[in-house]
Formats: C-alpha cells, sequence, structure tokens
C-alpha cells in the first residue's frame, strides 16, 4: 500500500533549516518528511553517493488532512494543515521525536468545514517570532510564536487566500486570492488594505479564458517590485506606480508559485518545468523536472552554496546546486 500510495503523492511545501544542512517537505497525505542535504551538497564525481541518501532520514505523521504550507526559523518548523498550525522543533525531528509544541486551530466559527492554510511567511526582524497565515476562510492570521498567541486578523479578501509575502522590513504584507486581487497591507496591526490590486483588469495581465485568480506572489529584496500570477499573465509591477510593467509569457501555463532570485525571477506552474527569466520578460531557461505541476520553489540562500528544491505533483523533488539543471532527485517516501 505505502508504494502504491507513494506514486500518488504530492509535494505542496518545502522549507530549509537555519544552517541549510537539512530539508523539510510536505505532502498531500499530511506527512512531514526531514532530508539531510550536507553530504549531498558535497557529492562530486570523486565520491562515492549511497542511494539511501536521498532518502528522508524520517518522517513522520503531521496532520490529519494535507499540509498545504511550511516555514522554518532557527528553531522550529511551522506546518500549515487545514484548520490547524503546529509548531515543531528542528532539534527534536533531528532526533526522530515528534513532538508538536504548539498547535493554532483557526476559528471556525458558523462555517461547516474547516480552513486550509494555504501560505504561511515569518517576520524577517530576528527574534521577533511574528507569522502570516493565509487561509480558506478569507483571512490572514497574524500570531506571535514565542508567545503562542493570535495578534489580530486582516480581512478584506472576499474568497480563498492563495499565498503571502511580506517586505524586507516586514511592514508590508502582500497577499493574493482567488477573488482575483492582491492586497497591501500593514503588516504591523490590523486593519483595512493599504491598496488593493486587480491584475484581471489590466491588458498586459489579463488572460479571460483562465480566469482572475491570482495563485503566487512575492516581493524584490527593495521592496519596489512585485511579482503576480495565477489566472492573469506572471507581470512583474512597480509598487510606486502600482502598474504591470513586465509580462512573463508562457501559453497555457499557469503559475503556482514564483520568487525574486537575484536579477531572476524563478517561477513554477502547469507544467514540468521551473523557469527562469530575466528582469525584462525573456526566458532564460526552464529546467526539467520530475513533476507534471510544481506546487513548491524552495531556495535556499543562506549557506555559501545556492540549493533550488522543486516539488510538485509527483514524490521526486528535484535539486538544483546550479540553477540551470537538474543534479539528482530526492525521494519523499515513510521511513
Amino acid at each position: 500500500m505505502n508504494k502504491l500510495k507513494q506514486h500518488y503523492t504530492t509535494v505542496y511545501a518545502v522549507a530549509y533549516s537555519s544552517c541549510g544542512s537539512y530539508l523539510a517537505a510536505a505532502n498531500n497525505y499530511g506527512s512531514i518528511a526531514i532530508f539531510k542535504l550536507s553530504p549531498l551538497l558535497e557529492y562530486d564525481e570523486n565520491t562515492q553517493l549511497e542511494a539511501s541518501q536521498k532518502y528522508p532520514i524520517y518522517s513522520f505523521s503531521a496532520h490529519s488532512g494535507p499540509i498545504f504550507s511550511l516555514a522554518s526559523t532557527k528553531q522550529l518548523i511551522i506546518s500549515g494543515g487545514v484548520g490547524e498550525l503546529t509548531l515543531w522543533k528542528w532539534s527534536d525531528v533531528k532526533r526522530k521525536e515528534k513532538k508538536p509544541v504548539w498547535t493554532f486551530f483557526i476559528p471556525q466559527g458558523e462555517s461547516l468545514t474547516k480552513s486550509e492554510i494555504n501560505s504561511i511567511v515569518i517576520s524577517k526582524k530576528e527574534n521577533e517570532g511574528i507569522i502570516y497565515a493565509g487561509c480558506g476562510d478569507n483571512k490572514i492570521y497574524c500570531l506571535d510564536i514565542i508567545k503562542q498567541t493570535l495578534l489580530f486578523v486582516l480581512e478584506g479578501h472576499t474568497d480563498y487566500i492563495h499565498c503571502l509575502d511580506l517586505g524586507s522590513s516586514s511592514q508590508e504584507c502582500i497577499s493574493g486570492s482567488e477573488d482575483g486581487t492582491v492586497r497591501i497591507w500593514d503588516g504591523r496591526k490590523g486593519g483595512t488594505a493599504i491598496h488593493v490590486l486587480e491584475p484581471h483588469k489590466h491588458q498586459m495581465a489579463s488572460r479571460p479564458e483562465f480566469g482572475k485568480w491570482i495563485k503566487c506572489v512575492a516581493l524584490d529584496s527593495s521592496d519596489d517590485w512585485m511579482v503576480c500570477g495565477g489566472g492573469p499573465n506572471l507581470c512583474v509591477w512597480h509598487l510606486r506606480f502600482l502598474a504591470p510593467c513586465t509580462q512573463f509569457t508562457k501559453p497555457q501555463v499557469t503559475s503556482n508559485v514564483v520568487s525574486f532570485h537575484k536579477d531572476m525571477v524563478i517561477s513554477g506552474g502547469t507544467e514540468p518545468f521551473v523557469n527562469h527569466w530575466s528582469l525584462d520578460g525573456r526566458l532564460q531557461i526552464a529546467v526539467p523536472t520530475s513533476a507534471s505541476c510544481i506546487f513548491c520553489i524552495g531556495i535556499n540562500s543562506t549557506s555559501s552554496q545556492q540549493v533550488l528544491t522543486a516539488g510538485g505533483s509527483h514524490y521526486k523533488m528535484d535539486l538544483c546546486t546550479d540553477f540551470r539543471y537538474k543534479d539528482f532527485s530526492l525521494f519523499f517516501c515513510d521511513t
């Protein structure tokens, strides 16, 4: 049964440890797998790489349903499932121990269903311990994970929230939703959105045949530029003018995940490729992947060696130490 189950695995999220030596991945069965990357990253043609090193050192059932989002601090792994957000210690999972530190349950209210936690972002201010969780109930929950308390809730979206990002100062929070809007919030306090963008209404971004939903957003390090897409075309926006300026076009492809990296935009979506775009909209390279549809891209820029991990509709996750090609695959399976 495990073999059969493995072939129906979807990897929705990945997160690196702060040291860059470990990778956490989460799937549609509610499992988290921990991979030790250091022996893989030190591999060269003179080193014998064992097959077992591509498998997790530990995997455990973390939620009863799918896990849609992961984030990582120096001490913690934060997982978002259906109706609940849970904290785990890196030190515990490295010892192959399953000990949840805290679970925050999304208020269900009068709804008959529990809300998915689709995106988690962490404040970039060191030791602050503030996270934002974008959910299927159209709300963003701001939590203090050190004090284990809910600080405030951001409300305004009228449909499912797919994606979040925070500015480099953590003062601005940006969210994208099924309602077709990108909302910019003051990330320091609750309240209404500062700006509301509707990409599907702009000629450069509009694709009526795909709809108006926003699946992915990302801010660059200067907080002057944003990239977003989904139903609308993937486009770079200048936030000072609140207008799209560059379009990234792939016919019949919608983007599920996007990130700025140095002088590139990296995206993945409904095709078996990770795309690298120049900032003027040219496709530099499309890296083949094991998954036919990409749901997560993790970029580790904290270590001396840059690593990109791509996961999606496959039990294999692809690792790229040179972003231009796939080095090898990791295998998400029970240990």
